[in-house]
């Protein structure tokens, strides 16, 4: 049975000493044993699943960014991928150190919006917007990114309608293969996403802008994938579409204001891993933007849109064990999350790294499985990890990133609390799901 702790309290300071909760947290991802007092407390004043964040981990990521771009590219603008985690407290931080939002739906448009966050800097990237979405971009001042000359017409007959004026800016694919996640990988020509350079496509749509009144061109984009941990793929992506604002501005006379490289930059999910640095995509990708700026002629700006970067490594997947089983095949260590908590092992097949609280000896092959009744709610296979017991707390590393955001109350359980750490003090940035909940907006027929 999941720990349904009441949240009694909305900010709470944890009496003081050697080691804060933020130290805690920084000792689970070493996976040093030391973290066990601290993170208990956190279990047990607001209950498990839980989501935590570390304030310190996401501004170290922003400053990382920041030093790496900012002295390279003085024409710079930093989004943030919204879908990446929408919680409010999270984009408050990100909006306040200058970053703008790219978004992929109506309502993470609205959720930039309740923050103050104006239509000049939010981007509405989706290969597929609803008549509503785009009548709420267009009214709000959004950039669309234009994924098809299909949808480049119905925004010109709505901007016409509505007495607007579309900024616009397309999102190219420029057949480039980072070597990601099949399912998050973007940037290859089978994609859903984005107008081909192959066969002019691109050059065409662009054409065809140019020539709607209602329809204002700011700019071209690109996304390649997500989780990407080498540079040649940026290196080569950056080649491809300079070359394409020179074929703009040769054949069409078109000049942009500026070229969005996407985001996407990955995080180390392994113990050990060693990922590209901002540093070194910066240091990798300002010969290739010099050089081609001085062929085009004149300097777009530079836009980037993480999304994971910022949040993964700032957020902790806390969760109890149930019970642990042993089979004639393996050993279940039984938690109180599954993949309707955190989404990306079951979806992705993707690798957390996973702490057993306090515990250090008697290590064995275990699998860690959730509490959703489906046979492939395993949230780590055949990790070599130290013997549970039930009631200890096991903790999921780098679940910052698509965890809450992509959770649901599939078996109808309700969402889990997400708290904000902040050296020593707690915060609710979100109160623990109730069953209540599950039957909002429902009827029961007379």
């Amino acid at each position: 049975m999941r720990r349904l702790v009441p949240l009694l309290a909305f900010l709470v300071t944890f009496p003081a000493s050697a080691q804060t909760l933020h130290d805690a947290l920084e000792s689970a991802r070493a996976d040093k044993a030391s973290e066990s007092t601290r993170l208990a407390s956190l279990a047990d004043t607001y209950g498990t699943p839980l989501y935590v964040y570390d304030r310190a981990t996401i501004e170290r990521q922003v400053k990382a960014l920041k030093d790496a771009f900012v002295p390279r590219f003085p024409k710079l603008r930093i989004f943030y991928a919204v879908k990446a985690n929408t919680n409010l407290t999270i984009l408050s931080m990100l909006r306040k150190e200058g970053l703008g939002a790219e978004v992929v739906a109506a309502g993470e448009i609205v959720t930039a919006q309740k923050l103050g966050t104006k239509g000049a800097d939010i981007m509405f990237t989706s290969s597929s917007k609803s008549p509503a979405e785009l009548k709420l971009a267009l009214e709000s001042g959004v950039t669309l990114n234009v994924d098809s000359l299909d949808e480049l017409e119905q925004v010109q007959v709505l901007a016409k309608k509505l007495g607007k004026k579309a900024r616009i800016s397309f999102r190219i694919n420029p057949g480039v293969d980072p070597h990601t996640i099949h399912q998050i990988n973007t940037g290859i020509s089978e994609s859903k996403f984005g107008l081909h350079l192959e066969n002019g496509i691109a050059l065409a749509a662009y054409k065809r802008a140019k020539e709607l009144p209602n329809v204002v061109i700011a700019g071209a984009h690109c996304h390649i994938g997500s989780q990407i941990t080498e540079t040649s793929g940026y290196e080569l992506t950056a080649r491809k579409m300079l070359g394409f604002l020179s074929e703009l501005k040769a054949e069409l006379g078109i000049t942009l204001e500026f070229l969005d490289l996407g985001g996407g930059l990955g995080i180390p999910y392994h113990d050990g891993e060693t990922v590209m640095s901002p540093d070194d995509l910066a240091r990798a990708l300002k010969p290739i933007w010099d050089e081609g700026v001085k062929t085009l002629g004149y300097e777009p700006t530079l836009w980037l849109e993480p999304g994971r970067f910022f949040v993964a490594q700032a957020g902790f997947l806390l969760t109890r064990v149930n019970s642990v089983k042993t089979t004639p095949v393996k050993t279940f260590v039984n938690v109180d999350a599954g993949f309707n908590t955190l989404m990306r092992p079951a979806m992705y097949q993707a690798y957390h790294r996973v702490r057993v609280v306090g515990r250090k000896d008697d290590v064995k092959k275990v699998d860690i499985a959730g509490d959703v009744c489906e046979t492939g709610d395993i949230l780590a296979a055949d990790r070599m990890l130290p013997a549970a017991r039930a009631g200890d707390l096991v903790i999921i590393l780098d679940a910052g990133a698509y965890g809450f955001s992509m959770a649901s109350e599939y078996n109808a359980r309700p969402l889990p609390a997400e708290v904000m750490v902040n050296g020593n003090e707690v915060k609710v940035v979100r109160k623990r799901g109730t069953f209540a909940d599950l039957f909002r907006g429902q009827t029961i027929p007379k």
